[in-house]
């Protein structure tokens, strides 16, 4: 039987992060361990999202987890060493029965 989640990923997060006379005054990192699959965009389409700041980025892989993002919280690294994956995350969606972060 094929393991549906078969990475096991290192997320970063900036918790109790918050902004002051306008400016953001980053928290505290720290990392949490999310099981998951990743799959690369590999079918040569182009998907742009907005990440935390609101600019738009480019989409270069999904990891699909049943993990829900914390709220509040700025989401900054997402690390799958089985891959070879070190990069920004974009941004984490919330679903009903599973999340996605989008890299």
């Amino acid at each position: 039987m094929v393991k549906r989640y078969p990475h096991t990923a290192i997320v970063t997060i900036d918790v109790n992060g918050k902004t002051v006379n306008g400016e953001w005054v980053p928290g505290k990192p720290i990392e949490i361990s999310v099981p998951g699959r990743y799959d690369p965009v590999s079918d040569g389409t182009v998907v742009y999202k907005r990440n935390s700041a609101g600019d738009e980025a480019q989409v270069h892989g999904y990891f699909y987890t049943k993990i829900q993002p914390q709220s509040g919280s700025k989401f900054l690294r997402l690390k799958v060493a089985s891959k070879g994956i070190d990069v920004p995350i974009i941004c984490w969606e919330p679903y009903q029965s599973h999340s996605i972060i989008n890299v």
